[in-house]
């Protein structure tokens, strides 16, 4: 073999090319931007259309453009330009046809454009069987090539059988867009013919044994696996081929990582199979999946959620004790019925059904700490949802996972914040549930805090069952009126009165005034504040049953002295300050409320009330004055419907006794009875004031006048029976602080006297009574005192 002819030299323009080799017989189009080898291309349209290419790494054109290459590739292609066409925007569309290889010489010029001197070579004739075999061979290897990739024209392989040439065949061959640029170039390179299509059949045999493996991969896994599956295979050889190719970077797989969790997960089995479940679901759809991210949220909240048992300390009730009287001064029955709570569980332990504890009571009075205080002393983790306002079923039981967004309810979520299966709960604001058309929430309600039944609460997002026997659920409300009955009934109601002053001094001495302190920056010796200061600020700048605006006032205070001592002279630290009563006002202001006190004298027609308000009790003085009329009743002080009607009912039996008092039975025919309760801004209602009303309207009518140091409470009937009331508590607080010594109230409410406090039972005379002749008995004074000349 070798070449036949002689070789012709030529001079020829030079252009470079990139990865795409133009093998000789191909035409291929390009598009060709300025440069050295677009004025090569231009010189030679010119010329006599022939140009000489040569193909190297894309690394390495610039350095060709620039000038800066002296290194050309030993083989090029001679090419003739079929077509050269400038375009608008400055490039070329050029069609080349590559003739034949040529031997690059040396280089003649290179401005403009390179012009090199090569040698042009022909390829041998080879013949003989061997020839005739590989041809067969290649051409057969093509076939099945085109098989395999399919989709290819028959025109192109009905063009390749045609080839007789080797070399030609070799060259059409190693065009398929399977080779790589070094392959082709190693295929330009080799000038003998056979040598070349025996290194195509080579590269042929090495990419159909390539094909036939990927397709064999794709058929076994095709057998076993889904989509989703074929997924997670591919992913697995990408981390093993990172890590032979040492590029892992060591980050565990997500479906890995969670199948490691559920099987380190201590639950329940149907848990543990949900679980399972929803991992498999997870891993048929991929990673990539939209519900994918809904399944992995949701096994996040099943791992993350508190499944299994816990060791809890052994309850003290000695250290209960200290506890709840470390936190809280006074409370005693309150304190008392949760040490029972915790001995029964000392003793049940977990067999024991947590009954639900209700702490109703009005603002400020210490409902939320209690609960604080009551996982202190059991050692457990503390949980608190605020209740108010939420009008939503779905923030109780969760939303279902058909909806974007959807989360567990607010009990499942606290579950998972106290990361234990037996926290103290405090439900806060139960009595302001509210509801609307996405549901009543006080109904899912029901379920949470039923022991017989919450072992097994259903959230509509997690959709098994989880246990919540074993929490301590505290609920509080301050009132019970909005609680439902249903939900009422499934709670042990433990009412927490207002604080008396005692104890509200005992609160502010003990607690307030020292975290104050520690809050202000201050020490005791830089403020002090007197027990008659502290008493000041109780009666005359706070009115509520609580004591947090006594905290704030006394905050108040700190803030101020923290001031001056802020701003004192490092070298003359001011005085220490001691704050007494006379003090309060230049602290803060005038004062802002006055207590109601007895009357200064036993006055006809006025007697002493008690009511209850949300922020304690208070006392109000009802006044009766009759008039000459035609027997009118007029009734002013922004009064209720209910205590309305209580004026017609004494009004009705003062009439039917009017003889028996002495009074002319022609008196109310000619009297209008005028009946007043002053503070007339403010709304009052309710029936206790019926005996007052009825006392009042007796004194009037017989001129006796009402003992000033008596006052009373009770409803009343047409036949003079006193009837029980509520809030004897804040009641009896009120007439106490008001110098009130004697204090009448329904016999019935006898039984709540030992509820009383201690001072309040020691200094205040308590007469249960069942009539109005026990009341106005007791009431009305013998004589007429001197009293003041009504204007």
């Amino acid at each position: 073999m070798g070449n036949t002819g002689e070789p012709a030299e030529r001079d020829l323009p030079l252009v470079v090319l990139g990865e795409m080799v133009i093998m000789p017989h191909m035409t291929v189009p390009l598009q060709v931007g300025q440069g050295k080898s677009f004025r090569a291309m231009e010189q030679a349209w010119d010329e006599g259309r022939e140009v000489l290419l040569i193909f190297v790494a894309e690394d390495e054109i610039e350095a060709y453009k620039t000038g800066q290459s002296t290194r050309l590739p030993p083989i090029g292609v001679v090419g003739r330009l079929e077509e050269f066409m400038k375009l608008p925007d400055g490039t070329a569309r050029v069609i080349l046809e590559g003739l034949g290889r040529a031997a690059v010489g040396g280089v003649l010029q290179r401005e403009p454009f390179y012009r090199v001197r090569c040698t042009v070579l022909v390829d041998a004739e080879p013949d003989g069987m061997d020839v005739e075999a590989l041809m067969d061979t290649v051409k057969q290897q093509v076939d099945a090539f085109v098989d395999q990739l399919g989709e290819v024209p028959q025109d192109a392989v009905a063009f390749v059988h045609r080839i007789e040439h080797p070399g030609h065949l070799a060259d059409i061959v190693t065009y398929a867009p399977a080779f790589e640029f070094r392959e082709r170039l190693e295929i330009l390179n080799e000038i003998d013919p056979m040598a070349r299509l025996r290194r195509a059949h080579l590269l042929l045999a090495r990419q159909l044994e390539l094909m036939k493996l990927r397709q064999k991969i794709q058929q076994d896994t095709k057998e076993v696996l889904d989509q989703g599956q074929r997924e997670y295979f591919l992913r697995e050889q990408m981390r093993i081929i990172r890590r032979e190719l040492g590029e892992d970077d060591d980050t565990e797989d997500p479906i890995d990582e969670l199948r490691r969790k559920i099987a380190a997960l201590v639950a329940p089995d149907y848990v543990r199979e949900q679980a399972a479940h929803e991992l498999k679901r997870l891993a048929q759809q991929g990673m990539n999946n939209p519900e994918a991210g809904v399944i992995r949220t949701y096994l996040d909240w099943i791992l993350n959620l508190p499944w299994g048992e816990e060791h809890l300390p052994e309850i003290s009730l000695h250290e209960a004790q200290r506890v709840l009287d470390e936190d809280h001064f006074g409370l005693e029955r309150v304190k008392e019925r949760i040490l029972e709570y915790l001995a029964v569980r000392k003793l049940a332990g977990t067999r024991m059904r947590s009954p639900i504890l209700c702490f109703v009571g009005p603002p400020g009075v210490g409902k939320t700490s209690l609960g604080r205080s009551i996982a202190r002393a059991l050692g457990r983790s503390f949980v608190r949802i605020s209740l108010g306002g939420i009008r939503d079923e779905a923030e109780i039981r969760g939303h279902r996972r058909t909806y974007i967004g959807a989360m567990p309810g607010r009990v499942i979520q606290g579950m998972k914040t106290a990361r234990s299966r037996y926290p103290v709960y405090v439900l806060d604001e139960i009595d302001k549930v509210g509801q609307d058309f996405r549901g009543d929430p006080t109904s899912a309600l029901l379920e949470v805090l039923d022991p017989e039944q919450n072992s097994a609460f259903s959230d509509h997002y997690l959709e098994i069952a989880y246990d919540l026997s074993q929490v301590v659920f505290i609920a509080t409300a301050n009132q019970l009126d909005p609680i439902p009955g249903p939900l009422r009934d499934r709670m042990e109601l433990i009412e927490i009165g207002g604080y008396t002053e005692d104890e509200k001094l005992g609160i502010a001495r003990e607690f307030l005034v020292r975290k104050q302190r520690e809050f202000h920056g201050l020490t005791a010796e830089q403020l002090m504040i007197t027990d008659e200061a502290i008493l000041c600020l109780i009666r005359s700048y706070t009115r509520e049953a609580g004591v947090r605006n006594l905290e704030r006032e006394i905050a108040s205070l700190c803030r101020k002295t923290a001031r001056r001592v802020a701003s004192a002279e490092a070298a003359t630290p001011p005085p220490a300050a001691v704050i007494d009563a006379s003090d309060v006002a230049g602290y803060l202001g005038a004062p802002r409320f006055s207590i109601g006190l007895a009357e200064e004298h036993d006055e006809v027609g006025v007697a002493t009330g008690v009511a209850w308000t949300p922020t304690g009790g208070d006392t109000l003085a009802i006044e009766v004055l009759p008039v000459r009329g035609k027997g009118a009743l007029q009734i002013t002080g922004h009064l209720g419907q209910v205590m309305k009607e209580s004026a017609q009912t004494a009004l009705s039996y003062a009439r039917s006794r009017a003889e028996q008092f002495g009074v002319d039975p022609n008196y109310f025919d000619e009297h209008n009875i005028h009946i007043h309760v002053p503070e007339g801004a403010v709304p009052k209602d309710g029936p206790s004031a019926g005996i007052t009303l009825t006392t009042a309207l007796i004194s009037a009518m017989t001129g006796r006048p009402v003992r000033r140091d008596v006052a009373m409470t009770g409803e009343v009937t047409l036949r003079g029976k006193v009837l029980p009331i509520g809030g004897l508590k804040e009641k009896t607080l009120a007439a106490h602080r008001a110098g009130i010594r004697t204090f009448i109230l329904p016999k019935d409410n006898a039984k709540d006297i030992a509820e009383l406090p201690k001072k309040v039972r020691d200094e205040l005379q308590l007469i249960p009574v069942a009539s109005m002749d026990e009341v106005l008995t007791i009431a009305l004074a013998a004589r007429a005192e001197p009293v003041a000349t009504r204007v």
